[in-house]
Protein backbone atom coordinates (compact mmCIF):
# COMPACT_ATOMS: atom_id res chain seq x y z
CA UNK A 1 0.00 0.00 0.00
CA UNK A 2 0.93 3.15 -0.93
CA UNK A 3 1.32 5.95 2.26
CA UNK A 4 0.76 9.90 1.84
CA UNK A 5 0.35 12.21 4.41
CA UNK A 6 -4.10 11.70 4.32
CA UNK A 7 -3.75 8.21 4.98
CA UNK A 8 -2.52 8.86 8.65
CA UNK A 9 -5.37 11.08 9.14
CA UNK A 10 -8.03 10.67 11.77
CA UNK A 11 -11.49 12.34 10.52
CA UNK A 12 -13.14 11.67 13.66
CA UNK A 13 -13.47 15.42 14.60
CA UNK A 14 -16.90 15.71 15.13
CA UNK A 15 -18.87 17.78 17.62
CA UNK A 16 -22.43 17.25 19.37
CA UNK A 17 -23.43 21.10 18.91
CA UNK A 18 -26.52 20.87 20.40
CA UNK A 19 -29.64 18.49 21.38
CA UNK A 20 -33.40 19.94 20.41
CA UNK A 21 -34.85 18.55 23.49
CA UNK A 22 -38.73 20.36 22.70
CA UNK A 23 -41.47 18.22 24.02
CA UNK A 24 -43.95 19.37 21.64
CA UNK A 25 -43.32 18.03 18.26
CA UNK A 26 -44.44 20.68 16.23
CA UNK A 27 -42.06 22.83 18.01
CA UNK A 28 -39.41 20.41 17.57
CA UNK A 29 -39.74 20.67 13.77
CA UNK A 30 -39.67 24.64 13.81
CA UNK A 31 -36.60 24.47 16.56
CA UNK A 32 -34.93 22.09 14.30
CA UNK A 33 -35.85 23.93 10.79
CA UNK A 34 -34.38 27.39 12.33
CA UNK A 35 -31.14 25.92 13.35
CA UNK A 36 -30.92 24.30 9.74
CA UNK A 37 -31.20 27.65 8.24
CA UNK A 38 -29.21 29.60 10.69
CA UNK A 39 -26.29 26.95 10.24
CA UNK A 40 -26.70 27.06 6.32
CA UNK A 41 -26.59 30.84 6.29
CA UNK A 42 -23.81 31.21 8.37
CA UNK A 43 -22.26 28.42 5.89
CA UNK A 44 -21.20 25.80 8.92
CA UNK A 45 -21.01 22.14 7.66
CA UNK A 46 -23.47 20.34 9.78
CA UNK A 47 -25.57 16.52 9.85
CA UNK A 48 -27.80 15.31 12.21
CA UNK A 49 -27.77 12.65 14.26
CA UNK A 50 -30.78 11.06 15.12
CA UNK A 51 -30.56 8.44 17.84
CA UNK A 52 -33.24 5.98 18.37
CA UNK A 53 -33.52 4.84 21.78
CA UNK A 54 -33.86 0.91 22.47
CA UNK A 55 -36.78 -1.45 22.83
CA UNK A 56 -37.24 -1.67 26.95
CA UNK A 57 -36.48 2.70 26.92
CA UNK A 58 -39.38 3.08 24.55
CA UNK A 59 -41.91 0.94 26.22
CA UNK A 60 -41.63 1.47 29.51
CA UNK A 61 -39.96 4.71 29.21
CA UNK A 62 -42.03 6.12 26.84
CA UNK A 63 -38.35 8.08 25.54
CA UNK A 64 -38.65 9.53 22.46
CA UNK A 65 -35.83 9.96 19.21
CA UNK A 66 -33.28 12.07 20.45
CA UNK A 67 -32.11 14.97 17.67
CA UNK A 68 -28.48 16.24 17.82
CA UNK A 69 -26.96 18.75 15.61
CA UNK A 70 -23.16 17.64 15.08
CA UNK A 71 -20.55 19.90 13.49
CA UNK A 72 -16.89 20.11 12.46
CA UNK A 73 -14.79 21.14 15.95
CA UNK A 74 -13.04 24.02 13.74
CA UNK A 75 -15.89 25.41 13.34
CA UNK A 76 -16.96 25.75 16.99
CA UNK A 77 -16.92 29.04 17.82
CA UNK A 78 -19.04 30.25 14.38
CA UNK A 79 -21.30 27.50 15.39
CA UNK A 80 -22.56 29.27 18.98
CA UNK A 81 -22.58 32.35 18.12
CA UNK A 82 -25.10 31.74 15.77
CA UNK A 83 -27.10 29.75 17.99
CA UNK A 84 -26.57 32.52 20.49
CA UNK A 85 -28.51 34.74 17.81
CA UNK A 86 -31.43 33.07 17.90
CA UNK A 87 -32.64 33.47 21.10
CA UNK A 88 -33.76 30.02 22.13
CA UNK A 89 -34.78 28.66 25.24
CA UNK A 90 -33.38 25.88 27.11
CA UNK A 91 -36.86 23.92 27.16
CA UNK A 92 -35.98 24.17 23.12
CA UNK A 93 -32.55 23.05 22.80
CA UNK A 94 -29.70 21.97 25.10
CA UNK A 95 -26.25 23.18 24.36
CA UNK A 96 -23.31 20.78 24.82
CA UNK A 97 -19.92 21.29 22.45
CA UNK A 98 -18.58 17.71 23.51
CA UNK A 99 -16.90 15.29 21.14
CA UNK A 100 -19.02 13.72 18.96
CA UNK A 101 -19.56 9.55 19.76
CA UNK A 102 -19.61 8.11 16.01
CA UNK A 103 -19.71 4.52 15.85
CA UNK A 104 -19.33 4.67 12.26
CA UNK A 105 -16.43 6.31 11.41
CA UNK A 106 -13.15 5.40 9.95
CA UNK A 107 -10.06 4.62 11.66
CA UNK A 108 -6.96 3.95 10.30
CA UNK A 109 -4.67 2.17 12.84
Amino acid sequence: MIENMLTRVKVNNEIDLCEVISKNEKRKDVVRHKIEAALQYARISYFLRWQEPGLLHKLLFHEPTRLIFCINEAQMEDALGVLENLNLTEKDVCISGKKSKNRYVYENR
